[in-house]
């Protein structure tokens, strides 16, 4: 099937209308409220580090003294950003209108399935760069090329990465929408979904990315860059910073849960449940 971007994103906008005040209560509890207490907690923090980016002694005193609450909210606001997507994801695909509570039950059920997709994923990532760059590098040494060969190897490790972004996009839907526990079947459906549509979809998604960054670059000089003349550096631009910043995430996030879950639905076709209310 030929992949229709704007039918994608029409029915993606119809899907988030559709369910607004469920979404709010979702993106405030798993997108803004995480960005808006690591605004808060870290922002000194993240100051101080770049701060100290020259001076090694004083970053390793500060990453040692701060890893335990870095990794807190670095963990903690990936995983709720996880079941966020997987909760949205179910929301969106649930012609019966489910509840907060039950959209968050369906997403921490899909959740162990989502974690082992990173695992796999990130083991696979790091195995097939490493082993593709010593190859490359190799062989260019060899040549007396060592400096092209690792500037040739990183450009050619980001053209797949990118390629294997496009290809996986729609394993939260597989998983959510078709039930698929097992990590490979899910990445594998959603290998064989974008099949023939890969360059649509990349050039999809880069239209949404570049939407998204100009939406926060606007915002950021238009609301935050006001504020912080006016109030300098204190808590409250510090505040103001901080849920701009989550509503602008919280956004994009249900935008983008919702359009791969269009993007599912169309390259998939009509769910068996959906093919048998037809005849009910």
């Amino acid at each position: 099937m030929k992949f229709d971007s704007n039918r994608a994103w029409g029915d993606a906008m119809a899907a988030v209308r559709a369910n607004r005040e469920v979404l709010l209560a979702l993106g405030g509890v798993f997108f803004l409220l995480p960005t808006l207490l690591s605004t808060v907690f870290l922002t000194d923090l993240q100051t101080q580090i770049m701060e100290a980016m020259n001076k090694p002694q004083v970053m390793n005193r500060l990453m040692g003294d701060n890893m335990g609450l870095l990794l807190g909210f670095g963990l903690g606001g990936m995983l709720a950003q996880m079941i966020g997507y997987l909760s949205v994801t179910a929301l969106i695909s649930d012609r019966g209108r489910p509840t907060v509570g039950e959209s968050i039950g369906a997403g921490l059920r899909a959740l162990p399935s989502l974690f082992a997709v990173g695992v796999v994923g990130f083991v696979g990532t790091m195995l097939a760069t490493v082993a593709f760059s010593m190859v490359l590098v190799g062989l260019f040494t060899l040549a007396g090329a060592a400096s092209a060969g690792s500037i040739l190897a990183v450009v050619l490790v980001l053209l797949a990465l990118t390629y294997a972004s496009v290809k996986f996009s729609l394993v939260v839907p597989v998983i959510v929408n078709e039930g698929a526990g097992n990590p490979i079947a899910a990445m594998a459906r959603s290998w064989r979904l974008t099949r023939g549509n890969s360059l649509r979809l990349f050039g999809f998604y880069t239209l949404l990315m570049v939407g998204y960054l100009a939406l926060a670059l606007i915002s950021t000089f238009v609301l935050v860059g006001p504020v912080m003349l006016v109030l300098g550096q204190g808590n409250i631009a510090v505040l103001v910073m901080g849920v701009v910043s989550g509503a602008i995430g919280a956004a994009a996030s249900i935008v983008l849960a919702a359009v791969l879950s269009q993007t599912h639905r169309q390259l998939a076709g009509p769910s068996a449940d959906m093919v048998a209310s037809t005849f009910e």
